[in-house]
Formats: C-alpha cells, sequence, structure tokens
C-alpha cells in the first residue's frame, strides 16, 4: 500500500516558526523519508524577503503543495467563492489562489503538486481552477467514493483526508505513543483491506513548536487584524520541543518501516494515477457517499476562522449536482 506523509506550513504571523519548518524538513531528510508539505504563498514570499533560502534548500528535498496564498487571512476560500455560481466560482478561485502556486513555482522550480484547503474549508470551483493553474490533485479532499480511494472530481485527482498522528501532542511520550500505534493500526488494517493508498498527516511545524495555533486568536469569526498585531502563539519550552522532535522522528520511521507499506509523495503517486484507469461510480455508489460528502460540506461552517453565519448551501449545490464527475482511480502497480 502507498503511503503519503503531508505536513502544513501556513503560519504567516510568527517568524520563528520558519527554523521549525527547516529543522521538521531536515529531521525527515535525514531519515530518507520524502514527504509533502502543503505551504502558503505568503511563506514563500516572507522565506525570500527575509533571505531564509536554508528553509527553501531543506523544504526542496521533498514535495511541494500549495496551501492557499493566505490560509486564514479574510476572505477565505468560502467567503470570497460565496454564493457565486459555477463559471464565477472557478475566476475567483483562479484569481485568488494564482499568486500561491506561482511563488511555489519561483522558489521550488516545479509546480506544486497538489492543493490543500486550510482549516476545514473547500469549494468544488477550486478543482477546475487549481487544474487550469497546473496543480493536478486536491489532498484533504471533502470528496470521496466508496472505500476512500483516490479518485477523480471535477477534473483533478483527490486524496481523501486519512489518519491524524496528532501533531499537538509530540511532546507528550504517552499520549504520542498511543496516536501512533492508533496510526500504525489502522494501516496495517487498510493494507490487509486491499487498500492501494492511504495518507499520514504528521502535523504542522508551527504546532510542533507552538502551544496553540497561530491563526485561532487572530482571525476568528471573521476578524482580520494586520499580520503586525497579530497575537503569537506560545512557545513550547527547549525540553518540550526535543521531546516533540524526536516523537516526530519515530512515527515517521515506524510508518516508513511497516510491512506492507511504500512511502510515496503526493508528486509520485500523481504520476502512477495519472496512467491509470479510472471507472465512473454506479448510481447506488453516488447514492451511497452523497450524504457524506454532503455532510463533510456542512462540516466546513464550523470552521473557528469564519464568521458565525457562514451558509455552504451553495457550495453544497455546485457540489451535489457534479457527483456524475466522480471516477474511482484504479492505480497501477
Amino acid at each position: 500500500m502507498l503511503v503519503s506523509l503531508l505536513l502544513d506550513v501556513e503560519d504567516i504571523v510568527t517568524p520563528e516558526a520558519d527554523d521549525i519548518t527547516r529543522d521538521v524538513a531536515r529531521l525527515l531528510t535525514d531519515e530518507g523519508i520524502q514527504a509533502t508539505f502543503c505551504i502558503v504563498g505568503e511563506r514563500v514570499r516572507q522565506w525570500a524577503a527575509r533571505g531564509r533560502h536554508d528553509v527553501i534548500e531543506a523544504l526542496a528535498a521533498h514535495d511541494i503543495g500549495s496551501h492557499t496564498d493566505y490560509h486564514s487571512v479574510h476572505p477565505t476560500i468560502i467567503e470570497y467563492i460565496g454564493e457565486s455560481d459555477w463559471a464565477s466560482g472557478v475566476a475567483a478561485a483562479s484569481s485568488r489562489e494564482e499568486p500561491a502556486i506561482r511563488a511555489l513555482r519561483e522558489a521550488f522550480g516545479v509546480p506544486p503538486s497538489c492543493w490543500g484547503g486550510p482549516g476545514n474549508t473547500w469549494a468544488p470551483q477550486i478543482n477546475e481552477a487549481v487544474v487550469g493553474l497546473g496543480c493536478p490533485s486536491i489532498v484533504y479532499a471533502h470528496t470521496m467514493v466508496p472505500c476512500g480511494d483516490v479518485h477523480r472530481f471535477c477534473g483533478a485527482l483527490c486524496y481523501p483526508v486519512g489518519h491524524h498522528v496528532g501533531d499537538g501532542q509530540y511532546h507528550d511520550n504517552e499520549q504520542s505513543a498511543a496516536n501512533l500505534e492508533r496510526v500504525l493500526a489502522a494501516l496495517t488494517a487498510d493494507a490487509a483491506s486491499g487498500c492501494a493508498w492511504r495518507e499520514v498527516f504528521l502535523g504542522h511545524p508551527s504546532r510542533i513548536l507552538h502551544e496553540e495555533f497561530w491563526d485561532g486568536p487572530n482571525y476568528i469569526h471573521g476578524r482580520n487584524p494586520p499580520t503586525d498585531a497579530c497575537i503569537r502563539p506560545r512557545r513550547k519550552s527547549q525540553a518540550d520541543l526535543a521531546t516533540a522532535l524526536g516523537n516526530l522522528r519515530r512515527a515517521a520511521v515506524a510508518v516508513r518501516d511497516t510491512p506492507g507499506i511504500e512511502i510515496a509523495t503526493i508528486r509520485d503517486v500523481n504520476a502512477r494515477a495519472i496512467e491509470s484507469p479510472t471507472e465512473p461510480l454506479t448510481a447506488a455508489e453516488i447514492a451511497e457517499v452523497a450524504p457524506l460528502i454532503d455532510a463533510n460540506l456542512r462540516s466546513m461552517a464550523h470552521w473557528v476562522i469564519l464568521p458565525p453565519d457562514t451558509d455552504t448551501s451553495a457550495i453544497r449545490k455546485h457540489t451535489l449536482e457534479r457527483l456524475t464527475t466522480l471516477e474511482r482511480v484504479k492505480l497501477a502497480p
């Protein structure tokens, strides 16, 4: 079974998050492990402005995806697409997502392998827009097919959410061990059931360093302070940070060494998927997944960053109208 290790790089308010991003990338490289880092466009521009070529160089050893241009800065995806019709939503997504994809291409010399939504947000027009911008796939997909396979929706390869190791708990040895045991058991069961691919989310470098997320206190419920006025998250002690990095290393190595597992970046899996046959879902299969997808989309409105009155009905409508574009990808060996 192929397993992709993912991390999100998104903290645009805390300069010290540069170092932990570099250190996490180097830690994985030291173990011979390639991961997919989904990176906010503004982070790349910050590194260039600060002369942090060491961060870019460390990440260049891995696969790179887009994590939107500004993540939690308003308007977020749901807000800027909102009630748009299909064409207007695609145009808005293309305009908003292009700067991040351009920044990543300029910094790393290749287009991002994937696009991952911030928090719990997405709209179906994103799929068409990012494919048009040269980014072929969506991770943390809100769509699905039976058994959680890689699939296509509205022209994009889609990778559903997988298993979360628990980045905010790496500093706690007991909890970290329990989280890892849970993930390894799930992967073993997945492989035994014939799954072709699964994701393991290793976390956010900034959350490994800090006691809380960078965006919650600042952009909650539609607030939009300037970056230099943002509250910075509390840093963990050096002892806790050392423990956290040790447990991150232990988790990545344990996944890599699990029998029946082959680590593959999203870029690697894209290459296989593009050459793989697809099959459309039957009407019964669409009926099976439709309520699950709709529940995913309803849950987006509860992301703490969004205003309390956020309405996802238009996004749900556009998605459900296009479920006939769902295709299961039968990954080539």
